[in-house]
């Protein structure tokens, strides 16, 4: 599948950061506009995507170490998967918050891959190709298995999540985090008034202002039926970008960065728990038996 369009981009809060990167941005998504998905992030990982952690991530990595080790308690898991786990983003925070865990990783980038085992070479070994929708893991295999800004970017959404489900062993748990749609967020009020929500083909929503490898914004109501409907239970959510993140992205990058890296992390740590947000975290659980 190509991308086919470039998205519909001006000065919006996720591009909003001065005229020179939001010139680069434009020139790099003209190049990729026709690129298959694996070939963008074979091209991205070439560069510097996603090498270091920038404020929004900062605030998400919080959020996730907290839904992880304290609403969800799964510090013990012995075996985890990071699916989607480009060039190794998150593996300090795996290591701290799954200490006893075998640590494993897939991407559809050979590129990141490479990137990954030239950082990680302990690693190097665990980490697999995703192919046909598939990572290349046995059946019934984790404990855990984490998924960070993927659900988002993937092109066939049902496969990726029957091909979770299958990779989880009976009573593991699915922990993800993605963009959320739901409504009265301050990104969604701002979106609705100035016209820049638009319609997907699968009858989900984006923004606009989004790069094209965001495919749609899932409301929570959407995912647990998606969930349910591929026979995972016990769904539960936490809720974070209200309002401080989109309003950090017009503070100075620089020189207040350290504010505006502190601000981020208010929505979750005030709000978590009200869904009028434009991200979300959330955990699913396989059944012990699944064929009851």
């Amino acid at each position: 599948m190509r991308l086919g369009r470039l998205a519909q981009l001006d000065r919006a809060p996720a591009l909003h950061a001065g005229g020179h990167r939001f010139k680069s941005c434009i020139a790099q998504l003209q190049k990729e506009a026709n690129m298959s998905m694996k070939s963008v992030y074979d091209q991205r990982y070439l560069g510097d995507y996603r090498k270091h952690l920038s404020g929004y991530e900062i605030a998400r990595w919080e959020a996730v170490d907290h839904f992880i080790s304290r609403v969800m308690a799964l510090n013990s898991a012995k075996k985890v998967l990071d699916y989607g786990a480009g060039s190794g983003l998150h593996v300090a925070l795996w290591e701290k918050v799954f200490p006893e865990a075998e640590l494993h990783f897939c991407d559809i980038s050979s590129v990141a891959m490479e990137n990954f085992r030239a950082k990680y070479p302990h690693y190097a070994d665990r980490y697999s190709l995703v192919r046909e929708n598939q990572a290349k893991f046995s059946d019934n295999m984790f404990d855990v298995i984490v998924s960070i800004e993927v659900m988002e970017h993937v092109e066939q959404l049902d496969s990726y999540l029957r091909d979770i489900y299958r990779l989880l062993k009976p009573g593991g748990r699915f922990v993800w985090t993605t963009p959320c749609g739901n409504s009265f967020s301050i990104e969604h009020i701002y979106g609705a008034i100035t016209g820049k929500i638009e319609p997907t083909n699968e009858g989900y929503r984006r923004w606009k202002w989004e790069e094209p490898t965001h495919l749609r914004r899932l409301k929570s109501r959407e995912i647990n039926e998606l969930l349910q409907k591929c026979g995972f239970r016990d769904v539960q959510f936490r809720f974070r970008a209200h309002l401080f993140s989109f309003i950090c992205t017009y503070l100075p990058t620089q020189r207040l960065k350290w504010l505006r890296e502190r601000l981020m992390t208010l929505d979750y740590r005030l709000f978590r728990r009200f869904p009028n947000a434009a991200s979300m975290i959330g955990s699913a659980k396989k059944p012990a038996d699944p064929h009851k």
